[in-house]
């Protein structure tokens, strides 16, 4: 029996253009995000999954538990002047007057 050693080396790689979760939040959302971005909203993901696997009582997947993290607690981006979405509807005056508008009549229709 030959008992030789294995001798290797570790030669240092450059670094590569996209991280390892910006690759997956790419193939899994369809989205591109910075190295530190897609870091962090990474990290929020795997405790959300542990958080979906302990209430369902079973393992639920890495896909899964992104897609649910991203529709429904992923907090919208500033578009490029800045100002989020909702930011921007709310000095919408024309478009609050509106829906307010509609609302009062609703609940006027069903005080009636």
């Amino acid at each position: 029996m030959n008992t030789s050693t294995l001798k290797f080396f570790i030669v240092e790689s450059p670094k590569t253009k996209f991280s390892d979760e910006q690759v997956l939040l790419s193939q899994f959302t369809g989205k591109q995000f910075s190295r530190n971005e897609a870091e962090i909203l990474f990290g929020k993901i795997m405790n959300h999954k542990w958080n979906m696997s302990e209430k369902l009582n079973r393992d639920v997947g890495i896909r899964v538990a992104t897609i649910d993290f991203m529709e429904n607690f992923y907090q919208l981006r500033e578009n490029a002047e800045g100002k989020s979405i909702i930011k921007k509807f709310l000095e919408n005056k024309t478009l609050r007057n509106f829906i307010r508008f509609y609302f009062e009549s609703k609940s006027k229709a069903i005080l009636a």
